[in-house]
């Protein structure tokens, strides 16, 4: 019995404390305590701690508490799209690629943003950051401007002084190669033996590649895509001018003005080596300037060889349609799944003149204010970055770019891959990739009546980019159209090209002789 007994006391025990349990009054959650969230990428050194800074002011003025989430730019897309996909757990505020935007905006997964027209103010923004806020030809804005990533051609100063090369003199494309040339010949070493390059840029393993090619693409009137008489895309990779473009950027391996060496490498690698000094010239971000004004305990570079030797911003070297630098950078957004209506006060307050400012001077990039820019066009250090934006460029913005820049990194790395080992260089290879890789982005933008350029019409404009003049024995050999397979069988005509060349060769020398 007294088993039972003590059964019976616990039951009842529990039953009552349910009881008084139920009828206790619970508080009510309020979401307005809850901290507004904002998901960033790596921009900079101590990202977190910068935005956070910025933040915290958001906080004393509204009196609601934020909380940054830093994404890994490896990361940044599958997570976002998930998150976006299923509307769980999204962020109040996240930071998108510029070439990002029409891809979520066309999926309807982030908010349009028209009804804050107004408060946001389009005409504070350069056009050509203001015009990556939307899909191409669509009114509905979707994002906010929040910096820009324009690449320039950075310099290290102690290494143009030494070897007397003034800015105006790497203004043109021949002037850079002279550059290059005038710095790679003078064989310099530093202190601990490294030898010192004069240009390098990463190859097939990077994932900045079509952002390398784009400048020397853009400065020659090539472009990646293009719209038909009818205003449709096509793929434009087999224009005259394209082609005339990436011949130019490819010269600089097939001169042996940059090692093959460096297309093992990727952004950082390379980058590391400029801030190391062992380079003169490399195109990259400009965040690289502002770093060398701070030591390395706030992230920077002042107390690196980079730091001590100085960068110096140059446009991008004129091609035949000038000089056209790429354009990148970052938007914010709200995801279309947030109810908060204080998540536009924070896009606001973020996207403001003032955090603009000191934001973008935290980092190194540059801001999207109009105004903003005109007191960095001040800076020295920046007036020519400020000056570039007239005439830089970015991506087209239609929702397909995200799988036509997948399709050129593979087109690139392929290029590459070919171009690692210079005895087995074939034009009718790169001829190859090209044609098969228009055809890809053809399909992908839903493009039927493209148009083949022969292998002939490719090498005329391939030798023109490239100096080469045709010999005066073969002004009568006329080459037809010659097909290409879709898929590579994994066999190389290289051999069979090579042997042939050496057969002419010897047959055309015999009879030289002979006639002697």
């Amino acid at each position: 019995m007294n088993t039972i007994a003590k059964i019976v006391s616990i039951v009842t025990a529990i039953a009552i404390s349910s009881l008084f349990a139920a009828k206790a009054p619970v508080a009510k959650h309020d979401p307005k305590q809850d901290p507004l969230t904002v998901w960033i990428m790596p921009n900079g050194a101590s990202p977190q701690e910068k935005l956070e800074q910025r933040l915290n002011l958001f906080t004393k003025r509204t009196g609601i508490k934020t909380k940054v989430v830093v994404l890994d730019w490896g990361e940044a897309w599958n997570r976002i799209s998930t998150t976006l996909s299923s509307g769980k757990d999204a962020p109040d505020v996240l930071q998108l690629g510029t070439t990002w935007i029409p891809y979520f905006a066309s999926r309807g997964e982030i908010k349009a943003l028209n009804p804050w027209l107004a408060s946001i103010d389009s005409s504070r923004f350069v056009p050509v950051s203001w015009n990556t806020t939307h899909i191409d030809s669509d009114t509905a804005i979707y994002s906010i401007p929040w910096f820009i990533d324009i690449r320039p051609v950075l310099a290290n100063k102690r290494i143009l002084k030494k070897n007397n090369i003034q800015p105006e003199d790497v203004a043109t494309f021949d002037g850079f190669v002279n550059a290059i040339r005038k710095v790679k010949n003078s064989r310099e070493t530093l202190d601990d033996g490294t030898k010192v390059s004069a240009f390098a840029f990463p190859g097939k393993s990077d994932w900045n590649i079509p952002h390398n090619f784009a400048p020397w693409i853009w400065s020659n009137g090539g472009n990646f895509i293009e719209k038909d008489n009818y205003g449709k895309w096509r793929a434009g990779i087999l224009s005259p001018k394209t082609i005339y473009g990436i011949a130019k950027y490819l010269s600089f391996v097939l001169d042996t003005l940059v090692s093959t060496d460096a297309l093992q490498m990727n952004t950082a690698q390379i980058v590391q080596h400029f801030n190391a000094g062992e380079l003169a010239f490399i195109v990259n971000t400009s965040e690289v300037i502002m770093q060398t004004r701070f030591d390395g305990a706030k992230g920077g570079l002042n107390n690196t060889r980079i730091g001590k030797d100085s960068v110096i911003a140059l446009p991008i070297p004129t091609g035949t349609e000038g000089s056209i630098s790429f354009i990148g950078g970052s938007n914010l957004a709200i995801p279309v799944s947030n109810t908060r209506p204080e998540a536009i006060d924070l896009l606001l307050f973020l996207t403001n003149d003032e955090n603009l400012n000191s934001y973008t001077k935290q980092i190194g990039m540059l801001p999207t204010s109009k105004r903003v820019l005109k007191s960095w066009s001040k800076d020295p250090d920046y007036k020519t970055l400020v000056k570039m934006l007239e005439s830089g460029q970015a991506y087209t913005n239609i929702p397909e770019w995200g799988d036509i820049e997948q399709n050129l990194i593979l087109m690139f790395s392929a290029i590459w891959d070919h171009l690692e080992i210079p005895a087995l260089y074939s034009e009718e290879k790169i001829y190859e990739i090209l044609n098969n890789y228009s055809k890809e982005i053809n399909k992908r933008l839903n493009y039927k009546n493209a148009s083949n350029l022969t292998f002939a019409e490719f090498r005329t404009t391939w030798h023109k980019a490239l100096g080469i003049k045709d010999n005066r024995e073969n002004r009568h050999i006329i080459e037809q159209p010659k097909p290409v397979a879709e898929v590579d069988s994994g066999f190389s005509s290289t051999p069979w090209i090579f042997a042939i060349a050496v057969l002419v060769g010897f047959i055309f020398a015999f009879n030289r002789k002979k006639k002697q």
